[in-house]
This record gives structure tokens, C-alpha cells and sequence, in this order.
């Protein structure tokens, strides 16, 4: 249609300039944190009576890929 306007105005482009919050699973893999909280829950997972047995060989093969028990920040006792 060539008779069509195009809106060029803020209005027009707003979706484009809308400030967007970081995704939270950008750097998930990235630092010792995030591993060992991964680690503590499929740990939990693992634990937890009311799972389905399914889920909990799941949770047992993501812990093991993330290092099994190495996962697990070290706490030095200071107090870090």
C-alpha cells in the first residue's frame, strides 16, 4: 500500500526502546556461586521424599555433571 504512513515518532518505536533487565541465565554457568547453588538444589532435589523417583535420577545426573560434591563452595571458616 502506498499510501501507508510509517510512524517514526517515540511512539512508534517505544517497543525498540524499552530498557530491558538483564537475563539471569546469561552467566549462570560462569562462577563458583551459581554452580554450588545449582549443586544445592538438585541436592535437595535428591533429598526431598515427595519426587518423583524420575526427577530424582535427573537431579543425580545434573549434580554429577556440575562435579558432584566438588561443586560445593568451601566454606574456609572466614566466614566468607
Amino acid at each position: 500500500m502506498a499510501d501507508e504512513i510509517h510512524d517514526s515518532t517515540a511512539a512508534g518505536t517505544a517497543k525498540e526502546n524499552i530498557p530491558t533487565m538483564s537475563n539471569p541465565m546469561d552467566n549462570i554457568h560462569g562462577n563458583v556461586e551459581d554452580i554450588s547453588n545449582k549443586a544445592s538444589g538438585y541436592k535437595a532435589t535428591i533429598s526431598n521424599p515427595n519426587t518423583k523417583d524420575s526427577t530424582k535420577e535427573n537431579a543425580k545426573e545434573m549434580l554429577e555433571k556440575l562435579g558432584g560434591e566438588d561443586a560445593f563452595m568451601k566454606n574456609n571458616g572466614k566466614g566468607e
